[in-house]
């Protein structure tokens, strides 16, 4: 009976590990694009083209 735990008891570990994992890719996925979004927006320099002083 206790193989039986511990069986459950790694597949629950794997299954948090697996689902940290792609919840972790996920953030860095969406940071990247934001960092894109903002370099295409002139963000990243002091030059802004939407925010130009004339």
């Amino acid at each position: 009976m206790w193989f039986l735990q511990v069986v459950a008891t790694i597949v629950i570990i794997v299954l948090v590990f697996a689902l940290g994992l792609s919840q972790g890719e996920a953030q860095e996925r969406e940071r990247i694009e934001k960092q894109r979004r903002l370099e295409a927006m002139g963000g990243k320099n002091t030059s802004n083209k939407y925010m130009r002083v004339k």
